[in-house]
Order: structure tokens, then C-alpha cells, then sequence
């Protein structure tokens, strides 16, 4: 998500805004380019409903029926 884009969606006006609910300096916020991807900072994550523990789990890949294979032998 970009920094426009956030604060379109929160309804923001100014970077100062987002400094203040993200609880980072303001020169921090504003130093972000409006049509760059947001960096991954735990607060602009949790700011955006993403779980502490939820970027980790999706890295890992997962077969859903890895307990259902199961081995078959033919004569």
C-alpha cells in the first residue's frame, strides 16, 4: 500500500496525521514518497489489521493434504 493511499483511506490530510496514530516522528513519515510501497514497520502492519505472527506463517508453505496422502503399494 502506498502512503496516498493510506491516508486517503483513513481520511488524513496531511503526513502529520499518520505520524500521530502511527506514534513515529513526523519527519519519518513525511521523508516517505506518496506513491512508494509503505516500509514493513510493525506499525503501519498493525495499523492495517496484520497479526504479529501472520507474515511469518504465510512464507511457509503449507500442503493442505500432507496428513491425507497416504502411501500406496501395487503389486
Amino acid at each position: 500500500m502506498t502512503k496516498r493511499a493510506l491516508r486517503d483511506r483513513f481520511g488524513f490530510k496531511t503526513d502529520a496525521h499518520l505520524a500521530v496514530v502511527l506514534k513515529l516522528p513526523a519527519d519519518q513519515v513525511a521523508s516517505w514518497t506518496d506513491e512508494d510501497t509503505l516500509p514493513a514497520l510493525p506499525q503501519v502492519l498493525e495499523l492495517l489489521g496484520h497479526q504479529p505472527g501472520q507474515m511469518v506463517a504465510e512464507s511457509e508453505p503449507t500442503d493442505p493434504d500432507a496428513e491425507r496422502v497416504i502411501q500406496v503399494q501395487v503389486a
